[in-house]
């Protein structure tokens, strides 16, 4: 096996937010959304697993420590191909693949990158990358291909003609790199564009006009790729996630009345047999023993039920334990 490092970008503070908090750090299905992407990237099992924190990097770190993640202060953030040279010191004289994954990109699935990088040995190419063809490519780079369909660079939006913003295949932001040539070429990389930025984007034009091989692997679901930076943005992924959530534990055996009405986050365990009703919210790290009937109207937060519990209309468990065929009556605020 090829050895792998995977870097995490995860230091931009998310202006279009329009938060005080940074983009990484907002909650998405009970997750920090960085903390989707790292589970994603531990379960690539790479041998280096590093993030680029800068806005907040305390916080962010906090949330990185228990995957651990090594961490790497990008200031000032001066664009992605800068965030990327600020691990080279961490992975001198590794000589693998490195795996560069968007830290507010939280539905990448572990085949979809495990299809890029097998791509890129298959190839042995310098650089390949994660594309997809969208019907409003509007904010993406886009895929300039020649014609003969080789890729030839990446074009941001900022930077694109008319004619570049027509094209529909666009970046996202996901890349396999071989190694050494990922660090020589950012050394050669300058920031001569809109944004005054050293975009990780130019690397692919230096390959190319080096001679070296340039891959690309079409995601087979272009929804994989969307990326957070709005709020619109977070209340549609949690939208799809909820439902996600919710369809896995029905083909596991649980009953949800209204998947629509139901929040269940994504660390909350449920036993089979379970009946969920409409507009109950499962939080935290919530255990559900089998055989349980919760709700309608009920809020469970890091509580654990034991097999066959009921709780009953409008009640609140918050950080408590509920004995194995127990009834808890309406209204009911349970605590510790």
């Amino acid at each position: 096996m090829t050895p792998l490092a995977v870097i995490v970008l995860a230091a931009g503070k998310g202006t279009r937010m329009r938060s005080a908090l940074a983009k990484v750090l907002h909650p998405l299905a009970g997750r920090p959304l960085v903390a989707h992407v790292l589970e994603l990237a531990r379960q690539l099992m790479p041998q280096h697993l590093l993030v680029v924190v800068g806005h907040q990097a305390e916080a962010v770190e906090a949330v990185c420590r228990p995957y651990g993640a090594c961490c790497v202060v990008q200031q000032p953030q001066l664009g992605t191909g800068h965030a990327v040279a600020q691990c080279a010191p961490r992975l001198a004289g590794f000589a693998g693949e490195v795996v560069v994954l968007s830290g507010d990109v939280p539905l990448l699935r572990p085949a979809t990158v495990q299809a890029l990088c097998a791509e890129h040995r298959r190839q042995q190419a310098a650089v390949t990358l994660l594309t997809a063809t969208l019907a409003e490519p509007h904010g993406y780079g886009r895929i300039v291909r020649d014609a003969q369909g080789r890729v030839v660079r990446i074009v941001e939006e900022r930077d694109a003609t008319p004619a570049e913003k027509a094209i529909g295949e666009v970046n996202s932001g996901i890349y396999c790199f071989h190694a050494p040539f990922l660090f020589a070429a950012l050394r050669r990389v300058g920031r001569n564009n809109a944004q005054g930025e050293q975009y990780l984007t130019d690397v692919v034009a230096l390959a190319v006009a080096e001679g070296l091989p340039v891959a690309a692997v079409a995601a087979t679901d272009p929804e994989e790729i969307t990326g957070v930076n709005t709020r619109l943005d977070l209340a549609r992924l949690e939208a799809r996630l909820r439902l996600q959530r919710c369809q896995e534990l029905m083909l596991a055996g649980v009953t949800i009345q209204d998947p629509a009405s139901t929040v269940i986050e994504a660390p909350v365990q449920v036993g089979p047999d379970t009946v969920i009703a409409p507009h109950t919210h499962l939080l935290g790290h919530s255990v559900l023993g089998p055989g349980c009937h919760v709700g309608p109207h009920v809020v469970i937060r890091d509580s654990v039920l034991g097999e066959g519990v009921r709780v009953e209309p409008f009640c609140l468990l918050e950080a408590c334990q509920v004995a194995a065929h127990t009834t808890v009556p309406p209204f009911s605020h349970l605590h510790p």
